[in-house]
């Protein structure tokens, strides 16, 4: 089959010659063909991202335009008579220019107006024009963190979110698109095509701006950002400087867009090493903060100058400072509205749910993607059942407000250096607050390990690991009993004890998840976006010793079963 796809893409007049070119040079190598063409590229919690190159597995022109063209049916068929507008954003990886004009002229010409922005944008400045413009739907290609060799593709609906309910109707209308099907029509003079600018961002920031909840901070702390030659640069300077925050300073050598990362092992604030000039700039100016954004700008990573040290905070303990901050700061000014609601994943820490009850505030849990979450404000929004405050998840990723429906590392920005500035005027670091919610609610720690698996035989094995833990029903892991397991494929909550099971009302996804009897839990899901397996384990104990000790116990034993299956796997 991927022989076939093979052939008529090296004979197709839809596909360019660079493209013809490539797939040459490959012609003798199986392996290779077999990579890029063995399947088409799938849609995840993050859209459709993948490797830049030819092939249907990959990013490349043709791929961004038979996506298009399948968007642009699926919405003339939803909308008919209405008239449809479209979105687009870019971020600063290779191709990505190049393959948002590509979708601009192919929305252009299926006779829907577009808005394209004139330059790279974050992600969350898509989300908001969505809002801004009225469109039916939005487009942005990014890769978010992934390597320098990635690009991505993601869709939005009407509301500023990714898409989730009309997802399979969109892959179904892409899967039907041939690549005689695709239109397109030229970018120059083109009328269906708007260029956006800064009338758009200016009222970005000053809605931003209204989400301060506190102006009498200490505006002289000490800044240091990176955007990590992505698109943060300009929206996070602008809005810190707008607010009065006099004293950033951003890392120089990775201040400008560079698609090839140069500085860096990975563009992720995950990852520590991302940090290491800023580490360096903010030890010789005396730093308090560290602030970094990943590419396209809706994650943000913060380190933390402590006892001379500096910390690095994951995402679920920034999520918990920022969380316990906006309702402090909400209670303290009798403004914390009626029915009020926080939204996390279920890979996300239980402290959230501690904090929340103490202020009265309902947690809702969603399936890892932020789309869950902007899926969950819409119906908020539509039924006035509850007021949404915040939205975070593990992965760094954090919402305030509701005119952006995706995580915004601008926003999150912003309210980080304002906390931090708040307790800087008590005396504290976020460190020493981030204590103190612990000795109030209990110790919590968390780490994701990511498992990689590339090409089809990966897949294969990914699916035999998730089946293996699927059908061999753990009850205890590392001495601790598991008296509940959730299966979201299977749309189903098991109780070990009891030996019952009832339905669950969560989209169906191929994630599971182990509780614990301490209310501690694990959980394994295959990525939508990369050929990778997460394990997620969220491990609490009464001291941060007891806590990591039994992290350990349950993580050794979790990654020795997976080698063990793998092993019999051959």
């Amino acid at each position: 089959m991927y022989n076939k796809k093979y052939e008529i893409w090296l004979n197709s007049p839809y596909v360019d010659d660079e493209l013809k070119k490539e797939l040459k040079e490959i012609e003798k190598i199986e392996s290779e063909i077999e990579d890029r063409f063995y399947k088409d590229l799938e849609f995840g919690t993050g859209g459709m991202r993948g490797k830049i190159g030819a092939g249907t597995n990959r990013m490349n022109l043709v791929t961004v335009a038979k996506a298009t063209q399948g968007i642009a049916n699926y919405l003339i068929e939803k909308y008919k008579s209405e008239e449809i507008s479209a979105a687009i954003a870019y971020d600063s990886r290779n191709m990505s220019k190049e393959f948002a004009e590509k979708a601009a002229c192919v929305f252009a010409a299926n006779n829907i107006k577009v808005y394209l922005f004139d330059s790279l944008r974050p992600t969350p400045v898509l989300s908001y024009a969505v809002r801004y413009y009225n469109c039916k739907a939005g487009v942005v290609i990014t890769a978010s963190h992934n390597p320098p060799e990635y690009n991505g593709y993601k869709v939005y609906d009407q509301f500023g979110g990714q898409v989730v309910q009309d997802a399979d109707k969109i892959i179904e209308k892409i899967n039907q698109v041939k690549l005689e099907d695709i239109k397109s029509a030229e970018s120059d003079g083109n009328s269906k095509i708007q260029i956006i600018g800064d009338d758009l961002d200016t009222s970005y920031i000053n809605q931003i701006k209204r989400l301060s909840l506190r102006n009498d901070v200490d505006k002289d702390i000490r800044i240091v950002f990176t955007p990590l030659h992505g698109t943060g640069n300009k929206p996070v300077r602008r809005v810190l400087d707008e607010m009065g925050y006099k004293n950033v300073f951003v890392v120089e050598e990775q201040e400008n867009p560079d698609p090839g990362f140069s500085t860096v092992k990975s563009p992720n604030p995950e990852e520590i090493s991302s940090f290491d000039l800023a580490i360096k700039k903010a030890g010789d100016l005396k730093g308090e903060i560290i602030i970094g954004t990943d590419p396209d700008c809706d994650r943000v990573g913060l380190v933390v100058r402590h006892e001379g040290e500096f910390v690095p905070l994951n995402g679920n303990q920034t999520g918990a400072l920022l969380l316990n901050y906006l309702l402090a700061s909400l209670k303290e000014e009798g403004r914390i509205p009626a029915k009020p609601a926080i939204v996390k994943t279920v890979v996300t820490s239980e402290i959230a749910d501690r904090i929340a009850d103490k202020y009265k505030v309902k947690t809702f849990d969603t399936l890892t993607g932020f789309k869950y979450i902007a899926e969950l404000m819409q119906k908020f929004e539509d039924t006035k059942e509850y007021n949404f405050l915040f939205g975070y998840e593990e992965s760094y990723g954090y919402l305030a407000g509701t005119f952006v429906r995706d995580k915004d590392a601008v926003i999150a920005s912003m309210l980080i250096c304002e906390m931090a500035a708040y307790y800087k005027g008590q005396g504290k670091t976020l460190v020493d607050v981030l204590a103190e919610i612990y000795d109030e609610h209990g110790y919590y720690i968390e780490e994701t390990i990511s498992l990689t698996f590339s090409g089809l035989a990966g897949q294969s094995k990914m699916k035999a690991i998730m089946e293996y833990f699927r059908e061999n029903k753990l009850n205890s892991l590392a001495g601790k009993k598991i008296p509940a397991i959730i299966d979201y494929k299977l749309s189903i909550s098991c109780d070990l004890i009891n030996g019952t099971t009832e339905r669950i009302s969560y989209p169906k996804s191929d994630v599971l998840k182990f509780s614990f009897e301490d209310g501690s839990w694990l959980v394994l899901r295959p990525s939508g976006t990369e050929p990778k397996l997460k394990v997620y384990f969220s491990i609490n104990g009464k001291s941060k010793d007891e806590a990591a000790e039994n992290l350990e116990k349950i993580k050794n034993e979790v990654l020795n079963m997976i080698d063990r299956i793998q092993i019999n796997l051959g």
